[in-house]
């Protein structure tokens, strides 16, 4: 077995320690699955080049939008002191980094590849599996309130330490549990098997209570049905959802369970509209990829400890902090570069209905720049590539 395969099993590994294991590097707080696909990133890299297969590591839409997140950085550089940028440049190659476990996933041989996806299966089962044991014993996060951390009381936030995030990902490994059910039609026992598992994965999306997730669950299932020709299955996916968002043992008994509250949702807007307002200020080059914070800081948007808080350092929207951080020009290759994605992707219903369910849930967290789904979508888009 070669070092990319080795690494990249190692990447896999590293996934269900999530947020648990944060490491502190000049002033960047770095994740273990961080560390590895960074040496997984160069490692190719440096292979590609002493290979000569430097063009088969290019695709020209991801491409595209590095450098416009990199002129972006440059154009800023007079606003940001040189630890700035450099944290604010880190962020943009750990983005580049992620994004390449698409072309490393998708130059495996199809033998590996279908190892792959038994080990993404597996990942996704445990990570599930934490949920629910973080949900029976851990139930609140007020322990590590002084890290930045909200409560989250009665809600399961498995290793992602935050539910709304947690229950997007079981979105994801909800629409590939659906997927494997559909190619193993013909297979009674792996359709038990897989159902049984994504009952289980659907249970863990509501007892997140997470708004975003439960939008984010609709709108990919329902794409799902659509792609594959099911739809008079919809209205049963609606009505089971309206029925169980009822009869969840603490809905609506706390803040956090509750789904009419609306502190959250006015801290979102709150959030959109400062986003649109510096973007407003910037709009050609925006402030700088992943110089979010500084911007804000700049502009007097920020209180209390802003160098170490969560919630300054992105907004919660994805398309508003694109337009903000790298303006016109990024937000176009952004755009662009999900939509060649797409375009060659179309007859998937496992992709199309991921990224489109991700797109919807970006709009109320900044789930397109989250590593841990990256490295996911990813990886499903490197497994179904046709080489």
């Amino acid at each position: 077995m070669g070092i990319l395969k080795i690494l990249f099993i190692l990447s896999l590994l590293s996934f269900p320690f999530g947020e648990i294991i944060r490491i502190p590097i000049f002033s960047v707080e770095v994740k273990l699955l961080d560390i590895v696909v960074a040496t997984l990133f160069l490692t190719w890299i440096v292979i590609s080049i002493l290979k000569k297969r430097i063009s088969k590591i290019i695709f020209l839409p991801i491409i595209a939008f590095s450098v416009a997140g990199g002129v972006s950085l440059l154009y800023n550089l007079r606003f940001l002191s040189l630890s700035e940028f450099l944290v604010s440049f880190s962020y943009l190659v750990r983005w580049v980094g992620y994004a390449s476990i698409f072309s490393i996933v998708s130059s495996f041989d199809k033998k590996f590849r279908s190892k792959i996806e038994n080990f993404i299966f597996f990942l996704g089962l445990i990570t599930v599996i934490l949920g629910y044991i973080q949900y029976l014993f851990y139930s609140s996060l007020k322990n590590l309130y002084y890290l930045g951390w909200d409560e989250h009381l009665y809600r399961m936030f498995s290793i992602f330490l935050d539910p709304n995030f947690a229950g997007a990902f079981f979105v994801l490994y909800f629409l590939f549990l659906l997927n494997l059910i559909f190619e193993n039609y013909k297979n009674k026992k792996l359709q038990l098997t897989y159902g049984f598992f994504s009952v289980l994965t659907l249970i863990s999306v509501f007892l997140t209570y997470s708004r975003s997730a439960f939008v984010m669950l609709v709108i990919g299932v329902c794409t799902f049905l659509v792609l594959k020709k099911k739809i008079k299955y919809i209205a049963l996916v609606i009505f089971v959802f309206v029925l169980v968002t009822l009869v969840l043992p603490k809905a609506y008994k706390t803040e956090g369970t509750n789904f009419l509250r609306t502190a959250s949702s006015e801290a979102r807007i709150g959030s959109f509209y400062q986003a649109m307002g510096i973007f407003e200020k910037n709009p050609v080059l925006g402030v700088g990829f992943n110089a979010y914070r500084y911007a804000k800081n700049r502009y007097g948007l920020t209180f209390g400890n802003w160098q170490e808080s969560h919630s300054d350092a992105g907004a919660d929207n994805s398309f508003a902090f694109v337009l903000a951080t790298t303006g016109i020009v990024g937000f176009g290759a952004f755009v662009f570069m999900w939509y060649r994605i797409l375009a060659l992707r179309k007859n998937s219903a496992l992709i199309m209905s991921s990224v489109i369910a991700l797109f919807a849930n970006s709009l109320f967290i900044n789930s397109l720049f989250y590593v841990f789904f990256l490295f996911w979508i990813w990886i499903i888009m490197g497994i179904k590539e046709n080489k």
